[in-house]
């Protein structure tokens, strides 16, 4: 998982609340670093964590495609938590590598879209269309960055940042608003792709 903490509220030129990332930094970090101190001293590796991490979020993708929304949260939830260990373990062991942070990166692709592709699918007929624009929204705000990094720039700004995306995601499926929560996720994602995109010229426009 990224170690940007994502876009937050400025007074005097500091950053007084992040909200981008609240959910990594207050909550998964504090439990992901003791985890990943604990497991350094095991046999498991960074990589083995990040398979954990995906199944966990495949799982909870399937438990909201079955309506089974508690299980689902808590799955995908966990899988998130998971998603910083291999992270801290890499760190804390001194295994950090490019092909774990690739494996990692396109890991977090497939579970962000098993949680809009599961909750589509808890009510197909109804949820198909704003689940589609939902899908692409959020593989764009991601590649919009993506591209900006191998671009040489690091473009964090927008509103819908992962963090943002899942919570929103889990507490629509848990209180049985599925259509809301891709609604908002499909606005908000396409918004922030669009800011991004706009971000990143004029930043590679000015280094000309």
């Amino acid at each position: 998982m990224s170690s940007s903490w994502g876009w937050g509220l400025e007074r005097g030129g500091k950053t007084v609340v992040e909200i981008g990332y609240a959910l990594t930094r207050y909550v998964y970090r504090p439990l992901s670093v003791p985890a990943a101190s604990v497991l350094a001293g095991t046999p498991v590796t960074p990589n083995q964590v990040t398979y954990a991490s995906a199944a966990l979020s495949f799982a909870g993708g399937l438990a909201f495609a079955r309506r089974a929304f508690v299980l689902g949260a808590i799955l995908t939830l966990l899988g998130s938590l998971t998603d910083c260990v291999d992270g801290d373990l890499a760190r804390i062991t001194g295994r950090a590598s490019r092909s774990g942070s690739y494996l990692d990166h396109v890991f977090d692709r497939w579970t962000d879209a098993a949680l809009v592709v599961g909750l589509t699918f808890s009510d197909l007929s109804e949820l198909a269309p704003v689940g589609f624009v939902a899908l692409v929204a959020t593989f764009m705000t991601s590649y919009t960055r993506t591209k900006a990094q191998a671009l040489g720039t690091d473009c964090q700004v927008g509103i819908a940042s992962r963090d943002t995306r899942m919570l929103i995601l889990v507490v629509a499926g848990l209180f049985g608003r599925a259509f809301i929560g891709l609604a908002v996720v499909a606005v908000l994602g396409l918004i922030t792709a669009v800011h991004r995109m706009y971000w990143t010229i004029r930043h590679l426009d000015a280094q000309v």
